[in-house]
């Protein structure tokens, strides 16, 4: 009997081995949602609820938006069913370019997304979820990183911990090991990153920005005042001024209590990388500025990959992401909704630092914005502004869709928009494709040397697009449109567009 026990336990577990790799190959298709467990930080959508590959996902509601953050391993096909809390008139799922059929049946909304990335459900062309199916994360090594915990006092964010955490980073700088912020919530005022940083913010992670405006100290002389770059804002949450060979990644977020803040008159940046070079932001989730989100001020060599941005659509000049007198910076593989630019490629002279802006390049991006969303200008204070990429990017809803304000005397050169696609309008004040001027504020300026090719609009503006020079001596020269579709149909003619009229502008081409 002892014998027969004995091989049967043996046959046991020789089976349980043997099917191990199937077990594994059957989780690793599974669904993880982030998990919210940080009550007063973190608010349940009643609108939407979310099951992925049948598992159910905490769906967040922020903002003006609703949103579920959630990892699939592999990059099979995602089954997706939606509850709405509602009538469902009509649901549609963008990037449209990749044609996602959905089912209704009752509140129920099922379809399936192709792989991982950024999506957009919108339902009864008004309610949206946002659904980021990101790859997993890997966290750094323990014995190659420092833990925040060893410096803060509380990671429940009810106490500042600004001070902990600043010596926490430069504990971290120059020392070849990650700062690791592990699950909690980290309430701060501003944080200054130094030369070979590098941070980590594991899922689950919140850096917290203060509401209290005294946590974010100005630059010396500096003072909030106007709308206007060169003199919006000289505070910010996390600042990376003077340094070198900084890395920020990791699927935790960084909130900045932006209405907060702008209420009490403190519209400060969530990021701003300045006189900078070698940067990487990456996968982390931004939300909530009080003005920009992202400002890259006079730096170089600068990668943000793959970042999420919701800013608060009630806050003024929150954009997205704003090069800044830069030159090679890349912004890929991001999501971004605005309530001001997804992108503005500017020259401010803000703090005094200004030089020749180059070689940015903007592509495989999902967009939403009440205003511009590839935007150049409106400040254009330097001399040259060339080398400027916009490349498959999905513009899901939009003011203007392609936006060129020189209006500070700069010449822009070589900008190109290649093979962007345009979704539906946002019900704003000026609706139209594409609108490139040139005024006279602080200077006369050029454009010249445009390219917009395989690029779709899939639905009319309401309002004409604009092609506007300033005068004879100030004028927009040469122009390409190749395969440009609207509604299906191929430009062949400027009308197309809507355009009538363009006042000193030579040498436009259509293909």
């Amino acid at each position: 009997m002892l014998k027969l026990a004995s091989r049967t336990t043996a046959r046991t577990i020789l089976l349980i081995i043997l099917a191990l790799p199937a077990l594994y190959c059957a989780s690793a298709k599974k669904a993880t949602s982030t998990t919210a467990t940080q009550a007063d930080f973190h608010t349940q959508s009643t609108l939407f609820s979310v099951k992925v590959n049948n598992r159910a996902m905490f769906t967040e509601h922020f903002k003006q938006v609703h949103y579920a953050d959630f990892t699939v391993s592999g990059n099979d096909a995602i089954h997706v069913e939606v509850t709405f809390d509602g009538t469902i008139a009509s649901a549609a799922v963008s990037p449209a370019i990749l044609g996602i059929e959905t089912a209704i049946d009752g509140q129920t909304i099922s379809f399936t997304l192709p792989k991982r990335g950024w999506y957009v459900l919108t339902v009864n062309d008004d309610n949206k979820l946002f659904l980021f199916a990101n790859a997993p994360d890997t966290a750094p090594k323990k014995r190659k990183s420092i833990s925040v915990m060893d410096f803060v006092t509380d990671a429940t964010g009810k106490t500042l911990q600004t001070a902990a955490i600043q010596q926490a980073i430069d504990a971290a700088a120059n020392s070849g090991k990650t700062l690791v912020f592990p699950k909690g919530v980290y309430l701060t005022g501003t944080l200054r990153i130094g030369s070979h940083t590098d941070i980590y913010l594991a899922d689950g992670a919140m850096i917290k920005g203060s509401d209290n405006p005294d946590d974010y100290p100005l630059d010396a002389g500096g003072r909030e005042r106007g709308t206007n770059g060169e003199f919006m804002t000289f505070s910010r949450l996390i600042f990376v001024d003077n340094a070198e060979n900084v890395r920020i990644h990791g699927r935790g977020i960084i909130d900045g209590s932006g209405l907060e803040l702008r209420k009490k008159r403190r519209p400060a940046n969530l990021i701003r990388i300045r006189n900078s070079r070698n940067v990487q932001i990456e996968d982390v989730f931004l939300r909530d500025p009080a003005a920009w989100n992202t400002h890259i001020l006079h730096s170089e060599d600068v990668a943000v990959r793959g970042v999420k941005m919701i800013n608060d659509a009630s806050v003024p000049n929150t954009d997205g992401f704003d090069p800044d007198a830069s030159q090679r910076v890349e912004i890929d593989g991001c999501f971004a909704y605005c309530s001001d630019d997804n992108i503005a490629v500017k020259t401010t002279n803000n703090s005094g630092l200004l030089r020749e802006l180059k070689e940015i390049t903007v592509r495989n991006c999902v967009f939403l914005t009440r205003k511009s969303s590839l935007k150049v200008g409106t400040e254009t204070k330097a001399e040259r502004m060339s080398d400027i990429l916009f490349e498959n990017n999905d513009i899901v809803e939009c003011d203007r869709a392609m936006a060129l304000y020189c209006y500070d005397g700069a010449t822009f050169d070589n900008i190109r928009f290649v093979n962007n696609r345009i979704e539906r309008n946002y019900p704003d004040r000026q609706r139209m494709v594409l609108q490139f001027q040139i005024q006279e504020r602080h200077g006369r300026g050029h454009i010249k040397n445009i390219l917009i090719k395989d690029c779709s609009v899939s639905q009319p503006f309401p309002n004409d697009s604009q092609i506007t020079g300033l005068d004879d001596s100030s004028t927009i020269d040469g122009i390409i449109f190749d395969n440009v579709v609207v509604s299906g149909k191929r430009m062949t003619q400027l009308g197309d567009l809507g355009i009538t009229k363009t006042p000193f502008v030579e040498n436009i081409m259509i293909k």
